[in-house]
């Protein structure tokens, strides 16, 4: 009864099989438990391009050779144009189950059904043999190996039972036994490298996947040996907040594949190293834990949380702590504040201890008033008002309970961000004592980090006055947000030399001299975010041009690391608007006066070192100071001059080259080696030759 059904099947006309083929396929395509194998399908528009290309010159060949199907030959044409189209056409709305299944019913009909379809109706059987060949063998290469094979099995059976059982039986000449066996020989090879292709895939995909399940072994391992090396080599345990602060950092560290692969995180990208770049300078700051470059964790807190974890803090610190006295002035204890808590903590408590210490008082005073912060940066004209940025801020006075309100100046509207520094030292009338009072450095040095005020009263009464502004990540931001743009070019061939001049600078400075190699990456890392790619009037790219100044100062002063910094720092004041504050709380006080005394020199008669008394040590130390200073100088002069040839104004390299031969070779025999004064000398008079 089957075989009675399927014979009958068989009589039925094409045009009917080929619409109930259609319309099974589009059903039983959609079905869902095949939406997952269809994905998996989804061939490039190449292939799709390809098939219909196929399908194109294949039919126009057929037609030529006069087989009169036309109207069949029009739908495979018709079916041609539509793969090519839709290859070219974008569908990226499409999902891809559904491309694969207009793709699979396209070259299902234009490759087995068009071979079944004239095995119905042409009686050519070499002719048939050929076009089943050239079309079951397309069909086995761009499906995938398993559907394939089932496709040919399927057509040729349904080959096999027409000639056999519908009274077309095939005559075997020589030219058919010949081709039958080079089918064979064909549809084999296409199998084999289907296999061996399939074979390297997944071979491919499982050493891709091996790699990535030891990539991620290694990340998981170097950041669980990154975060526990920051808090094992930490002086203080962390809070809860600043470990989780911590954490999130070193993941975002751990994003670039630099520090993965154990490279410096200067030589990223310019763009990844300005959106990322206060996230890396914390880590390299937290690396180095030097208590000379203070890293912020900036997170939110309100000004009552904050005085309760001060009295928690002070009570911990001492057994009998100080009671305290909270004046609140015009400020509200629910504002917000955003600031390093764990810090600020330590800071006040510092204070609060220093001034029960000296008072020996039971109650201390806390004051709180709104005010504002100022920060300058740098004017060339000195006779014209310097830029400002002003943010709001908090004013702390802390003092003894027991001296009467009444005796305190009232609080400014504005507070300039000066700290007790070297440009503070005088200014107060402060004692030897006071000045290097080790209390006082850790209190100094956490109001800089914050981009703070302080200032102690030089009255017998001891009081002392924080500033703080109310959001330190906001001024952070601002310091290098608002930077001048570079609009010079710079080539890929370019960058990487760069890159290299300065990896082997910091190699050798590492040599030469007591040099900190996180310190130097995050110098690195400021020079890239604050030049960019802006070019120096001798052409160079300014943080190359600031190597090689540093590599001078290096080779004449390679026993100090301080002026080291400030010869690659200072020009960023100068050149990119970056405010010395900037300098100041990111830096040690050392280096900032290097910086602050480098970029106040108006003329080169300022160089001029003073006081050279030896019988004094201090004013000893201050000369060797101003040597330093004078080396910085004429480095930058040095290098410069060796730079002529890329200046366009060949007269400003002639005033210079003058100026030297007049002044600095002068200072350079008056107070520096002859191999300067002749490098010097030989530098101008090659400039001069110009």
């Amino acid at each position: 009864m089957s075989h009675v059904t399927f014979i009958i099947f068989l009589m039925l006309p094409f045009q009917l099989l080929l619409l109930i083929f259609i319309i099974g396929s589009f059903c039983l395509l959609d079905a869902s438990y095949l939406k997952k194998k269809l994905m998996k399908l989804e061939p490039c528009n190449t292939v799709i391009g390809y098939t219909g290309c196929y399908v194109i010159i294949t039919t126009a060949i057929l037609s030529y050779v006069g087989q009169c199907l036309v109207y069949w030959y029009i739908l495979q044409i018709a079916a041609g144009i539509w793969l090519i189209g839709y290859s070219v056409v974008s569908h990226n709305r499409v999902p891809s189950w559904q491309i694969s299944r207009s793709w699979l019913i396209g070259a299902m009909f234009c490759l087995p059904i068009n071979v079944l379809w004239h095995w119905w109706h042409v009686t050519d059987y070499l002719f048939l043999l050929k076009l089943s060949l050239a079309h079951l063998s397309v069909a086995l290469f761009v499906f995938p190996l398993s559907l394939g094979m089932i496709v040919l099995a399927v057509t040729f059976s349904a080959i096999v039972y027409v000639s056999c059982y519908v009274e077309n039986l095939i005559e075997l000449t020589d030219d058919i036994v010949v081709l039958f066996g080079f089918s064979t020989l064909v549809f084999t090879m296409i199998i084999y490298c289907k296999v061996q292709i399939a074979d390297y895939t997944a071979h491919k995909r499982y050493l891709k996947d091996k790699k990535k399940i030891e990539r991620e072994k290694n990340y998981t391992l170097k950041l669980k040996q990154t975060i526990h090396n920051l808090h094992i080599r930490a002086k203080k345990p962390y809070s809860k907040r600043d470990s989780n602060f911590l954490d999130k950092i070193v993941k975002i560290v751990m994003e670039s594949p630099l520090f993965l692969e154990d490279d410096t995180l200067y030589k990223e990208d310019f763009n990844i190293i300005v959106n990322k770049f206060f996230t890396w300078s914390i880590f390299l700051k937290e690396h180095t834990k030097s208590k000379f470059h203070l890293r912020l964790l900036p997170t939110e807190i309100r000004l009552k949380e904050l005085i309760q974890e001060l009295e928690t803090g002070l009570n911990d610190s001492v057994e009998s702590a100080p009671q305290l006295s909270i004046v609140q002035g015009d400020v509200d204890m629910t504002t917000k504040i955003v600031c390093d808590v764990n810090q600020i903590i330590h800071l006040l408590v510092a204070v609060i201890l220093r001034i029960t210490h000296l008072e020996q008082s039971a109650s201390i005073r806390i004051q709180l008033h709104t005010t504002r912060l100022k920060y300058q940066k740098y004017n060339p004209i000195k006779k014209q008002k310097p830029p400002e940025i002003v943010f709001p801020a908090i004013a702390l006075v802390v003092n003894s309970g027991n001296i009467p309100l009444s005796k305190f100046a009232s609080i400014k509207s504005y507070y300039q961000d000066i700290t007790e520094g070297i440009e503070l030292i005088g200014a107060l009338n402060q004692s030897s004592s006071e000045q290097i009072n080790i209390q006082k450095e850790p209190i100094e040095r956490n109001i800089r980090a914050h981009y703070g005020y302080l200032q102690f009263s030089p009255s017998k009464q001891k009081t002392i006055l924080l500033v703080l502004p109310c959001n330190v990540k906001v001024v952070q931001d601002a310091m290098l947000t608002n930077l001048a743009p570079s609009n010079s070019y710079v080539n890929k061939s370019e960058i990487n030399t760069s890159m290299e001049v300065l990896m082997k600078f910091n190699d050798y400075a590492c040599k030469m001299c007591n040099i900190r190699i996180g310190v130097m990456d995050e110098i690195f890392l400021l020079l890239r975010r604050c030049y960019a790619f802006r070019r120096h009037a001798s052409g160079k790219l300014f943080y190359v041009r600031a190597i090689g100044i540093a590599r001078l100062v290096t080779d004449w002063v390679n026993y100090a690391p301080e002026p080291i910094y400030a010869a690659l720092l200072y020009d960023l004041v100068v050149y990119t608007d970056l405010p010395i504050s900037y300098i100041k709380a990111n830096y040690s006080l050392a280096i900032f006066s290097f910086v602050q005394s480098i970029i106040s020199i108006q003329n080169r008669k300022d160089l001029e070192p003073s006081g050279l008394s030896i019988d004094n040590q201090r004013k000893k130390i201050v000369n060797q100071d101003q040597l330093f200073i004078l080396c910085i100088k004429l480095a930058e002069r040095l290098y410069d001059l060796r730079q002529a040839y890329g200046y366009t104004h060949k007269v400003h390299v002639s005033n210079m080259a003058k100026e030297t031969l007049t002044v600095d070779v002068c200072l350079a025999k008056k107070y520096l080696d002859n191999d300067i004064v002749e490098a010097l000398q030989r530098a101008a008079q090659d400039a001069l030759r110009i």
